[in-house]
């Protein structure tokens, strides 16, 4: 049985309304993507004070129902901690989701799978961990640029211990980042990915490792293809790859017979999926029929397909996240949830 389509890349965010405990720091809400974000999706001051959190969540399950797709993974977003003593660190911290909201979320709407950030130099990160473990988190998110992380540290080496034990893979984002501020760079080399490998961790590099378009920033594919015949368990999603940061790498990829035996599909929602970008590349009626697709998710999936990227995409992240059974097969809820 090849099991069911799975989006392992879609983001939740929220205001702190309904009792969410999700914050958006000021500075992150006056840049330019944000304020693109928040124009496309039609947010409302209204909606951001009153009901943002819960609005949000239910847009992403009704269109994951809507879609090829069965399952979307939501993505929560840790805190900056200080890596000698632990503490939060919010004057640097962007964008703030909690693990209890995404697992509040994910019980509440039966479509969705739980993905939360754990940044591992918080001072109680051992036990958010288990708290994690314990309600059945399917992957673990971080974007070390901007989160601070240093996933080569040596400090880590009880968490990975403790990861590796239960098998839930670590969502990476590798390379340059432009949704939000970049606190340290050099976190995003692909080299410091290869310590949570060593020790056994599933790791999926979020974007294909694909660098931001009219940067300097280094084409990290060659050690990314050393990478992938080195540690069977290292795979890519190809999520933010038809937007305008990276759309130029898809046909690239999508050739690449190494780098699409280890894609998982990922849409990245909110962020924009456009055929557009594709021009000199596709046949202007495919274009206009790809755009006239409403459903971002879907658009999205037609437009890698256009590419012959096959749906095994669509269904290996059942061979690769933890915790499938347990939500995939948990009796259906009323309500809110599909």
């Amino acid at each position: 049985m090849i099991g069911p389509k799975i989006d392992v890349h879609i983001h939740l965010t929220g205001s702190g309304c309904c009792d969410s405990g999700c914050w958006l720091a000021p500075k992150f809400k006056k840049r330019l993507t944000f304020r693109a974000i928040r124009m496309l999706q039609g947010i409302t001051d209204e909606v951001i004070n009153t009901d943002l959190d819960m609005v949000w969540a239910q847009r992403i399950s009704d269109l994951v129902a809507a879609s090829t797709l069965d399952y979307g993974v939501v993505l929560g977003f840790d805190q900056v901690f200080n890596h000698e003593t632990g503490a939060p660190c919010p004057n640097h911290t962007q964008m703030y989701v909690p693990p209890e909201w995404v697992f509040k979320i994910c019980n509440t709407f039966d479509n969705l799978l739980p993905g939360p950030s754990i940044n591992p130099f918080a001072h109680d990160a051992m036990e958010k961990l288990e708290y994690c473990i314990e309600q059945g988190a399917v992957l673990i998110k971080w974007l070390p640029a901007t989160q601070d992380i240093d996933p080569a540290s040596s400090k880590l080496d009880a968490f990975y211990q403790r990861l590796a034990q239960v098998q839930i893979p670590l969502l990476i984002h590798m390379g340059g980042e432009r949704t939000f501020a970049e606190l340290s760079p050099h976190f995003g080399r692909l080299d410091r990915v290869e310590v949570p490998l060593a020790a056994g961790i599933p790791v999926i590099c979020a974007h294909s490792v694909t660098r931001v378009l009219g940067t300097r920033e280094e084409d990290q594919t060659p050690r990314l293809h050393e990478l992938l015949q080195k540690y069977p368990h290292l795979y890519v999603d190809n999520s933010g790859i038809c937007n305008p940061s990276r759309f130029a790498h898809l046909p690239r990829l999508a050739k690449d017979p190494l780098i699409m035996s280890r894609t998982l599909y990922g849409s990245d929602w909110p962020v924009p999926s456009n055929a557009i970008y594709f021009m000199n590349r596709l046949p202007l009626k495919k274009i206009i029929e790809l755009e006239q697709i409403d459903n971002l998710m879907d658009r999205d999936i037609n437009t890698k397909r256009s590419f012959d990227i096959s749906d095994e995409t669509l269904t290996r992240a059942n061979h690769v996240l933890a915790n499938l059974d347990r939500w995939i097969n948990r009796p259906k809820t009323s309500g809110l949830a599909n």
